[in-house]
């Protein structure tokens, strides 16, 4: 179970995202050098900003067949606070 819930997601130029969690902090997470694999599939920009959220994680594709999600912990605790990321 995950301990921190993001409540809002917004793409940001660079393959970041702006997120909102539930204890009212945001932060930003640079997923720039992450898109490989998997992932592969965001380095298109209209497909990354696509993001929604599915049970308080960011995820793509979800009513695809293929469901990208990110975990909200991991986010946290790699998230620069917003105040300290250039937007």
């Amino acid at each position: 179970m995950s301990m921190h819930k993001v409540i809002a997601v917004t793409p940001l130029k660079g393959y970041r995202l702006l997120l909102a969690f539930e204890n009212d902090e945001q932060k930003v997470i640079d997923l720039s050098k992450e898109l490989s694999g998997v992932f592969e599939y965001l380095k298109d920009p209209v497909q990354f900003d696509m993001v929604t959220l599915v049970r308080g994680a960011p995820t793509w594709f979800p009513s695809q067949g293929l469901e990208i999600d990110l975990c909200p912990d991991a986010l946290y605790i790699d998230g620069v606070p917003y105040g300290d990321a250039t937007a």
